[in-house]
């Protein structure tokens, strides 16, 4: 970045001196002393140009992603935080237990097995979101329904996991 720096300063020394040189030699001149010394340092930009695209790609792709990566969403005034890791939508298991009814027990987080484990990159436990719909599966199917579960499922698909899973396709798509 300094060389660049150093490059444009360079340049707009040669474009200062053409221009009053050729406004010297005879006014209203000076944009021909512009073009000249412009036309021989351009080959100086190449490089610095396709360097400062690949910048302005990989910004726009941090600020698509990342300002949402482990946000939080909100449900009926509990915070929940999505991650997107490798096309997987992790959360959370303490933000997700704040939320189930009734409670999560032992023997549910065991026979999720891989699905609710260490979030990958981050220290806490998680649960993928497979297994957060097996979980709302016996909380909003069969004889002792919860409405509560039930909007948060219906939260969950038409809200919260599309925002998640929309922002980072969008972005990553055309970035290589």
């Amino acid at each position: 970045m300094l060389k660049l720096l150093a490059k444009m300063i360079v340049t707009f020394g040669l474009c200062y001196l053409g221009w009053n040189f050729f406004e010297r030699m005879r006014v209203g001149y000076g944009p021909i002393g512009l073009l000249i010394p412009c036309m021989f340092l351009v080959h100086l930009y190449p490089r610095d140009l396709m360097n400062i695209v690949s910048w302005i790609k990989r910004r726009a792709y941090h600020s698509a992603v990342f300002q949402w990566h482990g946000k939080y969403y909100s449900f009926d005034g509990h915070q929940i935080r999505f991650y997107l890791i490798e096309q997987v939508v992790w959360m959370p298991l303490v933000d997700v237990e704040r939320i189930l009814e009734p409670k999560l027990q032992a023997h549910e987080i065991s026979m999720l097995g891989n699905a609710c484990q260490s979030i990958p990159e981050h220290s806490m436990r998680g649960l993928t979101e497979e297994a957060l719909m097996r979980l709302l599966v016996t909380r909003t199917e069969g004889g002792h329904t919860n409405y509560k579960m039930i909007r948060f499922k219906r939260w969950l698909l038409t809200s919260a996991l599309d925002n998640v899973k929309r922002l980072p396709k969008s972005a990553i798509k055309n970035l290589r």
